[in-house]
């Protein structure tokens, strides 16, 4: 009897380097809670998990036709998670750099309140303003801003161009910047970067 937690069978590999979309649902089906369970112990968070299984059956879908040397896909499928949760790790850590530098060249001295109720209608005036650009606008800065996706992602997300996400954001940000700059300067700043 065929151990589930095994390699699968050859077959089902070579399959899916025929770019067979059987043996691909067959490998999800195997192997999606493995590689759930893998990200959500590095990363303690159910959506950034299921994220990762996404990416990493993204990636398993778009690297199909190098499996010729894959011998163990579970083995494989958990390296490849735990690149991707790396990977997040290092574009925080980054993230975090960048804001700290950021924020220490600023030297603002503000009114913790008076800072609170401005961030709070800053918040409002940017969703209002990001609620009235184009759907196809909207839905691009959404993805790229909120869910931290490179244009390229965009573009296999929405069966888009590169050059046609790339002049969404361009429109969006002139858009944004140019309905902020009588209001708020220094998120000028924010949408800048």
């Amino acid at each position: 009897m065929e151990n589930p937690r095994t390699d699968l069978p050859e077959d089902i590999l070579r399959r899916l380097s025929e770019g067979d979309e059987g043996a691909f649902r067959a490998a999800y089906d195997r192997y999606a809670r493995i590689v759930f369970r893998t990200a959500y112990r590095y990363l303690r968070s159910t959506d950034l998990a299921d994220d990762v299984v996404q990416e990493v059956f993204c990636m398993l879908w778009d690297k199909r036709a190098h499996f010729t040397h894959v011998r163990n896909l579970e083995h494989y499928l958990i390296s490849i998670t735990s690149h991707q949760v790396y990977a997040l790790f290092r574009r925080w850590a980054s993230e975090t750099r960048s804001c700290r530098v950021f924020l220490d060249d600023l030297e603002l001295q503000i009114d913790n309140t008076d800072h609170i109720i401005r961030n709070q209608q800053s918040e409002s005036l940017i969703k209002e303003l990001i609620d009235r650009l184009p759907a196809q606008q909207r839905l691009v800065f959404t993805l790229s801003r909120d869910k931290g996706m490179t244009h390229e992602e965009i573009a296999r997300e929405l069966k888009l161009s590169q050059g046609t996400v790339k002049n969404h954001m361009v429109r969006a940000l002139q858009f944004l910047r140019q309905n902020l700059s009588p209001h708020l300067s220094f998120y000028l700043l924010i949408l800048a970067v």
